[in-house]
């Protein structure tokens, strides 16, 4: 999830030229900081509502966030474990018990290139306070995004702090699938504890996760060794 989230603020559209400078500014900085050759980390929690007015919280859980200084970056979502190094990409699923194999990510923020998101997304308002900015998109009508609208606040500091997604699409909530509950949710991502500290090194090491067997064909490790293998890397590189 904390991917997709980066990934739609790497895509954020200048749609207004009355502020679209200040934007552009305050966008340009933040991405220095996440893909500045230098270490980073900082915790995430995760809170789910069930519309976009609800105070209470149907689902929770955490994260954690990791880079460092080769911009290998290590994260943790809830029950599931991403690691983009310089020559693998891995997503660790414990709930279903398999590890997902693919070619690493270049440049894993991306860059701000604006046109495609002349497509997806336009900016409904920019606002300064003390602590943080404020930017709230809306979804075109096209855009084919799951939201309808998002906001996202930037800390003084140019980090991320928050997150907030509106759902376009609806969710069924019930348990028994022969009576539905569904509501359109909102989805709310805290960013706390930033710090440049030099992360743990061997969170980045392939060989903590799967080890080669053969020519180029991967195995759990011992403690995974449970987990099926699902490669989905290029032939090229099998």
């Amino acid at each position: 999830m904390f991917r997709k989230i980066i990934f739609f603020i790497s895509l954020l559209s200048l749609g207004s030229i009355a502020y679209s400078q200040t934007v552009s500014e305050v966008l340009q900085q933040m991405g220095k900081q996440y893909t500045i050759a230098e270490p980073l980390q900082y915790n995430s929690n995760y809170a789910l509502y069930k519309s976009a007015d609800s105070k209470k919280i149907e689902q929770a859980y955490k994260g954690f966030f990791s880079k460092n200084s080769s911009n290998e970056i290590y994260m943790k979502i809830d029950q599931t474990e991403i690691l983009n190094s310089k020559s693998i990409n891995l997503k660790i699923s414990h709930p279903e018990k398999a590890i997902q194999i693919a070619d690493p990510i270049k440049n894993y923020f991306g860059t701000f290139d604006i046109k495609p998101l002349l497509d997806l997304c336009k900016i409904e308002s920019f606002r300064d306070f003390k602590t943080h900015w404020e930017i709230t998109l809306l979804a075109k009508k096209y855009s084919a995004l799951p939201y309808s609208k998002i906001i996202i606040q930037i800390s003084k500091k140019y980090y991320l702090q928050k997150s907030i997604f509106y759902y376009s699409t609806a969710v069924n909530f019930s348990k028994d699938y022969k009576a539905p509950n569904s509501y359109y949710p909102r989805l709310e991502v805290t960013n706390t504890n930033f710090s440049k500290k030099t992360p743990n090194p061997s969170i980045f090491i392939t060989k903590n996760y799967i080890t080669m067997m053969g020519n180029k064909n991967y195995v759990p490790v011992e403690r995974l060794q449970h987990y099926e293998i699902i490669d989905q890397r290029t032939i090229s590189n099998k």
